[in-house]
């Protein structure tokens, strides 16, 4: 059997669009990994309402590409509208139609599952047998996103999410001690002012100098981040990764062989935007500011306002719980 991770999910409210957006803002962040698979009873209703849920992320992106003039940001956008208006939807199996990005399946037609098969949705209960011949045909470290079968999963023996995400850590640990190798300093280059440009030409340089090993290490960093995504970041933590991920691209960008886009499907991603209630998180913000009036009448009050679309995929420099 694959060697395959659980992810427990629950739907924010009951409801065909409700689970389809909750899955699509899911599958938003691991589109670049492969193929993803949604098992429900209903394939062909919720196939219409997931592709209602992207065109909806799709039209959020093209908003985010016209508010920034940051050329790297804007070829980052690009590549990433483009690929997410590519992906083909079907309910069909995979013998039927073999091109499609994204099946959805019934949960007697489990045996036959698509090659590079990374991310399944389980939105209805499927029998034990059924279970694990479907892990049979999946890749090693291919993710199971479960609705609330988790007792049937636990049985089969499916590890934890969160290993996936330790080894992010440790690849990053890995990382930083190949840069300050080389005295690179990634925090040095995150800060916001005129030292950047001239922080990131000089760390640009230094890795040109050795950039096979770079890029060595980079891929390890970034095959980790893939596969462990979506990951919920602190906000210097992604800056960090998005800058390590900028400098891969110059790298490569720069290095005699062949150009691919894998970096761009890192950089500037805010993996966490969307798969937050920002309306939940307004109300939690505003009873906060209510209760500390209430303890400190004399202080001015405090923002109620979350971070704008806009802010939290450009401002904080960026790659569910």
């Amino acid at each position: 059997m694959a060697r395959c991770y659980l992810e427990s999910r629950k739907s924010a409210a009951r409801g065909t669009e409700s689970i389809a957006a909750d899955c699509m803002r899911h599958l938003y962040s691991r589109q670049h990994l492969g193929r993803a698979v949604v098992i429900s009873s209903s394939p062909v209703p919720m196939l219409s309402a997931a592709r209602k849920q992207w065109l909806k992320l799709t039209r959020a992106m093209q908003k985010q590409r016209s508010s920034t003039l940051n050329a790297d940001k804007i070829l980052k956008y690009t590549h990433l509208i483009t690929s997410m208006q590519r992906l083909r939807f079907s309910a069909k199996n995979p013998m039927q139609s073999p091109d499609a990005d994204v099946y959805f399946l019934h949960p007697t037609q489990v045996a036959v599952m698509p090659i590079q098969c990374w991310t399944v949705y389980v939105l209805d209960a499927i029998d034990e047998p059924s279970a694990h011949a479907m892990l049979r045909l999946l890749p090693v470290e291919s993710l199971v996103v479960d609705y609330g079968h988790a007792a049937l999963w636990e049985r089969i023996g499916l590890l934890p999410k969160k290993l996936l995400e330790e080894r992010v850590a440790q690849e990053w640990e890995h990382a930083e001690n190949f840069l300050k190798r080389y005295d690179v300093r990634i925090s040095e280059i995150v800060h916001e002012d005129m030292r950047t440009v001239e922080a990131m030409d000089d760390a640009l340089d230094t890795l040109l100098t050795v950039s096979h090993s770079f890029l060595q290490v980079a891929l390890q960093f970034q095959r980790a981040l893939e596969i462990a995504r979506p990951l919920r970041l602190s906000r210097e933590a992604r800056a960090k990764y998005d800058i390590f991920a900028l400098l891969a691209h110059r790298v490569q960008a720069l290095s005699p062989g062949a150009f691919t886009q894998q970096f761009l499907e890192v950089y500037n991603e805010d993996d966490t935007f969307f798969l937050y209630d920002h309306a939940r998180e307004l109300v939690r913000r505003g009873r906060t500011n209510a209760a500390m009036q209430g303890l400190f009448p004399f202080l001015p009050a405090l923002p109620r306002l979350t971070r704008p679309a806009s802010e939290a995929c450009v401002a904080a420099g960026a790659v569910t719980f």
